[in-house]
């Protein structure tokens, strides 16, 4: 480009700007594909550079060379969407990492709450009974003795009897997430 054609540019001369589009775009490609290794990507990159070099009238403060202003623009333009894509990419990459550790632990819960219903099957018949109605269906021991037609004491009996099955049938961690779960959620 000439001195004359960059004076036009700077005037805002359109067909100057479209002059210095079309002879310089594909070495611009070319050039931002050395950084990027995608054309798309590099088209996308020097399209836009384009675009904002004429819409915010960037040609109008140009000092020295408009090639390695160019050359410049481009590839700090490369740079930042090299930046980009590795956030967007580390983004990515946290999100299916929590994804995984959720599902991980979605697992173990469900599998720990199938340790205590088996655990909670293998009490005595009337235990079982007992600590169903007092636990997951939160009835006192007074209901329950009732319900069923027993002493109160043959209810605090049978409990006694189902936590300590429970605590000696399951691991530490589930008895105390069985615990919590009969306190906390009544």
């Amino acid at each position: 480009m000439t001195d004359e054609e960059l004076q036009e540019l700077k005037l805002g001369d359109e067909r100057a700007y479209k002059r210095l589009f079309y002879m310089y775009y594909a070495n611009l490609v070319l050039y931002a594909n050395a950084f990027l290794k995608n054309r798309e990507a590099s088209e996308d990159v020097v399209q836009e550079f384009f675009i904002t070099f004429w819409y915010e009238k960037k040609y109008k403060s140009i000092v020295g060379g408009l090639e390695g202003y160019l050359y410049r623009s481009v590839r700090n333009n490369c740079l930042n969407y090299l930046r980009n894509e590795k956030r967007h990419h580390d983004r990515l990459i946290h999100m299916v990492v929590e994804e995984a550790e959720e599902f991980k632990f979605s697992l173990e819960e469900m599998e720990e709450r199938e340790e205590i219903q088996r655990a909670i099957n293998k009490l005595p018949e009337q235990c079982r009974a007992i600590f169903t109605l007092c636990c997951l269906e939160n009835m006192k021991y007074q209901e329950v003795a009732n319900q069923l037609g027993i002493s109160i004491n043959t209810v605090r009996t049978q409990m006694g009897r189902a936590f300590k099955s429970l605590r000696d049938s399951l691991s530490g961690k589930t008895f105390t997430m069985i615990l919590y779960m009969i306190l906390f959620h009544r």
